[in-house]
């Protein structure tokens, strides 16, 4: 098994993502059996797990480096920031919250903002360096909801909620502190994310209905296109031709993580005015989901493969 997980690019990740998807599909409570299962094996416990990865990949951030990865990783997602809120206000200027073909503003946004940062990392392992993989608690920043919601909020010109924002950054410095106080520490915790990450892939999973992925197909299909168009050629062309790089983040960040299917139920909780947008929203990011998990494997597999040879 493991050995199947690790031909198929990200597939630590993917396969228990897409196992544990089956049985949230068809049996949604199998494993909410008391507390502790119920922590392991469900949506619950998806923030400990983001808390946990992100402190486990700070301590590996060596701040003597800090300066290479913020011109590297740091710039390309400070264009990922800047390009969704563009798109998200010009969206919601154009096509108002309603949307266009069926996809809302909450949809388009939440999607064309968001990045799997767990893919990224599964990536990360297979193609990078350490520089790589300790560039994941900067990518961690943009996965959370609260990166989604900033920039929804931003787009729509309503409050923000710094909240969630800060609740990722005080893992990712406490992380970032021990490890750089001690580099045997460090070096102590860096295997624990391999060993971590299938496990963060079946906590995504655990949140993702296929059923209703594929009822939202048409939509789902569209805003997975409207993803890619939108927003890889723009990262790929700076990381390769700008910064002399491999490539391999642009393409790496570029899929749609589980947990943005949270965001269309967090914002409607708290403005009325999105409670009809949040269903079909989560479903089509549903389907996102599927569909950049299995593409961006491929994308990155194939130029990887045909760029060592």
């Amino acid at each position: 098994m493991l050995k199947f997980m690790k031909k198929i690019p990200g597939g630590l990740l993917l396969i228990p993502m897409l196992i544990s998807a089956i049985f949230y599909t068809f049996s949604p409570n199998f494993f909410d059996i008391g507390p502790v299962s119920g922590a392991f094996f469900t949506k619950k416990g998806i923030n400990y797990m983001l808390g946990l990865i992100c402190f486990l990949s700070a301590t590996s951030l060596d701040l003597r480096n800090i300066k290479k990865i913020i011109r590297k990783q740091g710039s390309i997602l400070l264009i990922k920031f800047t390009l969704s809120l563009i798109l998200g206000i010009l969206f919601v200027r154009f096509f108002g919250l309603d949307g266009i073909f069926g996809i809302s503003a909450l949809s388009f946004i939440t999607g064309i903002s968001s990045l799997n940062p767990a893919l990224y990392l599964a990536f990360a392992q297979d193609y990078g360096d350490e520089d790589d993989v300790a560039a994941f608690g900067l990518a961690e920043i943009l996965c959370m909801p609260a990166f989604s919601i900033l920039i929804f909020s931003l787009s729509k010109s309503s409050s923000i909620d710094w909240t969630l924002l800060f609740s990722i950054l005080i893992p990712l410095i406490f992380g970032l502190i021990i490890g750089n106080l001690d580099r045997q520490i460090a070096e102590f915790f860096y295997p624990a994310i391999t060993i971590i990450t299938p496990i963060m892939g079946w906590s995504f999973g655990s949140g993702i209905n296929i059923i209703n992925a594929f009822e939202a197909s048409f939509q789902g299909i569209f805003l997975s296109i409207l993803f890619y168009l939108l927003t890889l050629p723009i990262l790929f062309f700076y990381e390769r031709k700008i910064l002399k790089e491999n490539g391999m983040t642009s393409l790496g960040i570029s899929s749609i993580a589980g947990v943005s299917t949270s965001v269309p139920e967090i914002l409607a909780s708290s403005d009325q005015s999105l409670v009809g947008f949040s269903q079909s929203a989560t479903s089509q990011l549903a389907m996102g989901v599927l569909i950049t998990s299995i593409i961006t494997p491929i994308l990155v597999g194939k130029f990887m493969k045909k760029r060592n040879k």
